[in-house]
């Protein structure tokens, strides 16, 4: 194939005017949008992630770095519809009308280390007939059918003053360009050969590590305090006449009875709870529910005045006790138009025994979901970390770059451990596997459910008086047995691929004060991840208790006790990747469209007896899971550090592919 060269231009047009005025200076920047949306040249395809999205600050000051990584950013995305590799290149094409000096603006592209335009690497190739000077944003390759997101914002120098002459009275003009032609870039043709070495060297796309490493660590920190994209949503309701959903409750007849199991009803325990009302929260993407209303669904005139529910449900607890719950904010609502019809049925309990209730049926008229407004992408591919070995590389955002193929299943790359090798999730068995094909089935955490040492991978003795005794590492959980049989099924041939690098089942307490002690059942307790998670918003690589909770097979850094070294994301490394509490983030990397189990625990809940474990919902929501419930598992794996790869760039049309003969 000829060398052909495919050209995209961008019609975006950036004029930055600075005023003096008597007492202080007013910088002006405007920009006007020429052009459609979407704009297809050759078999590349340049998509604007929103028309309102444009870089548009009038009468805005000069700024300090801190305010405009802040600004609200230009976003495209690169998407590849070639039947071959294609390189690109983004530039900006300053034009012969521009007289500001590029010195004077701060660019930021992504997260990328902020810097003024004119240190950005220079371009001697024009695309417009009419530029003067071009500055290389960024450079790029993509496989067939891949993408990739970009996202740019400028402002005026904080430097900059009535004293810049210099800068008095003139404008920046330029535009974005794009081009691209078929890939040169391959890690193995040049010369990368290993795992590690490609995931760094590819971030930039160049030859020499360190030029990698450098950039990298001189990446913006993220804010753990937002999601990674950072997403606006905009509600989104379906009708859906015939539809129907159920909830089970208690029995009338229970609540306020001698029987033990009932116990602990009370009235609203019989009943499932609407709201007339609710709000839609953009940021996190849920809904609240107004003041609840506890009502017999069978004297409510449903078509009196809307009704609106997320979800009630009801439990039996380790003691043999009936619990039920009533939400007011999920992340899908639904508006309730009648009932249909009410049956007398029953659960069962984890010692198989069965319990009375009654399951409503409901018409649900409406189903309300919510779409991806806006988002913000910046915040996305590697960044830096301290871990039990040193210095660790994990991903973050929508990255589109981290999928390995390893013994016949594709995985996505959770990060470089500091010892060297490469943790990977499994992601199915083929390369766009979503939901249930991108797990190896479903298992409770542990069947075992009464105890707060049920949250442990493994456990010690139900009877022990201290923390030392119940944490002790002699017997598997459920998931840990589902881990090693699917292990030595499926990966045992490969282990000499596999490191034994460990894996956090963080077991230390939170420091609240009123926290309950990891014992006794009486008293809820926290653990460790859950107040990162909740409250510090400060997540860790760094196993706070590698004695015990580091779980190895032979590595004496860690507690030796695993028989595969197979294990569970954590819920540090859900929010490294872009979790926060409560929002929802669908656009993140881990996303499955699926329940799944993380490695983290949550609590142990007095009042219902029973310990729950971190995992990603099918909503995209990191959340407190029933250890004794059944939901899905993806492994995670770690690669020795010096596992080579025969090709591929780590898209999802061409991975990197892991050489095992």
């Amino acid at each position: 194939m000829k060398n052909k060269k495919v050209l995209i231009t961008l019609g975006i047009l950036i004029v930055i005017s600075i005023f003096i005025g008597i007492s202080y200076a007013v910088w002006q920047l405007t920009l006007s949008q020429t052009g459609t949306n979407r704009i297809s040249t050759g078999c590349l395809k340049l998509e604007l992630t929103k028309e309102e999205n444009m870089i548009n600050l009038q009468n805005a000051y000069t700024m300090y770095d801190e305010e405009g990584r802040t600004l609200t950013p230009y976003s495209f995305t690169i998407t590849n519809t070639c039947d071959m590799f294609a390189s690109y290149i983004v530039q900006l094409e300053m034009t012969e009308t521009s007289t500001l000096p590029t010195k004077y603006i701060r660019a930021m592209i992504n997260n990328e280390a902020i810097q003024n335009l004119n240190e950005y690497e220079e371009s001697t190739e024009y695309v417009n007939k009419d530029t003067t000077e071009a500055r290389i944003l960024a450079k790029g390759s993509l496989g067939n059918g891949d993408s990739e997101d970009y996202t740019l914002r400028l402002w005026i120098d904080s430097d900059v003053d009535q004293t810049t002459t210099e800068a008095i009275g003139k404008t920046l003009s330029a535009k974005i360009t794009i081009t691209a032609a078929p890939s040169t870039y391959s890690p193995v043709e040049n010369g990368i050969t290993t795992l590690h070495d490609a995931i760094l060297a590819n971030e930039y796309q160049v030859t020499e590590l360190q030029t990698a490493i450098d950039k990298i660590n001189s990446k913006q920190q993220p804010d753990f305090t937002q999601t990674a994209p950072i997403i606006e949503w905009q509600e989104n309701s379906t009708f859906t006449p015939t539809a129907t959903i159920s909830w089970s409750v208690a029995r009338k007849e229970d609540v306020g009875s001698d029987l033990d199991y009932a116990s602990e009803l009370n009235e609203t325990s019989a009943v499932v709870a609407f709201s007339n009302t609710y709000t839609f929260d953009s940021e996190t993407g849920r809904y609240y529910l107004g003041d609840l209303i506890y009502q017999d669904p069978g004297t409510i005139d449903f078509s009196s005045e809307n009704y609106y529910a997320c979800s009630t449900g009801i439990n039996v607890t380790a003691t043999g006790k009936l619990g039920v719950y009533h939400s007011t904010s999920c992340p899908v609502m639904y508006k309730i138009s009648g009932l249909t019809t009410t049956t007398e049925t029953t659960i069962s309990g984890s010692d198989g025994k069965t319990y009375p209730v009654i399951r409503y049926t409901f018409q649900r008229s409406e189903i309300h979901t919510q779409t991806e407004l806006e988002s913000d992408k910046s915040d996305k591919g590697l960044y830096v970390a301290l871990d039990d070995y040193g210095t660790s590389y994990y991903y973050r955002g929508s990255v589109k770059n981290n999928y390995v193929y390893f013994a016949d299943y594709y995985w996505r790359i959770i990060r470089i451990n500091g010892d060297g090798s490469i943790r990977l999730l499994y992601a199915g068995t083929t390369k766009d596997a979503t939901g249930e094909d991108s797990q190896i089935g479903t298992s409770a955490f542990n069947i075992n459910r009464n105890l707060p040492l049920y949250v442990g991978y493994m456990y010690g003795n139900s009877a022990g008086s201290s923390l030392t005794e119940v944490s002790a590492n002699t017997n598997d959980s459920t998931i840990k047995s589902y881990l090693d049989s699917w292990y030595s099924t499926n990966l045992s041939e490969y282990a000499s691929y596999i490191a034994d690098s460990g894996f956090c089942n963080d077991r230390t307490l939170a420091s609240y004060s009123w926290n309950g002690d990891g014992i006794n059942i009486g008293k809820t307790t926290y653990y460790a991840p859950y107040e990162r998670y909740y409250t510090t918003f400060n997540p860790t690589l760094v196993c706070l208790d590698v004695t015990n909770d580091l779980f190895t097979v032979a590595n004496n850094f860690g507690n030796q006790v695993l028989t595969n070294p197979i294990g569970l994301i954590t819920v540090d490394e859900l929010m490294y990747a872009g979790y926060r509490a409560n929002f929802i983030n669908r656009l993140a990397y881990p996303f499955s469209d699926s329940n799944y189990w993380a490695m983290s625990p949550f609590d142990f809940d007095s009042n219902y007896s029973a310990p729950f474990g971190f995992g990603l919902s099918e909503n995209g929501i990191t959340s407190a899971f029933e250890m004794s419930y059944t939901y899905g598992v993806r492994p995670v794996i770690n690669l020795n550090a010096n596992v080579e790869i025969t090709g591929g760039i780590g898209t999802q049309n061409e991975p990197y592919v892991i050489k095992t003969e």
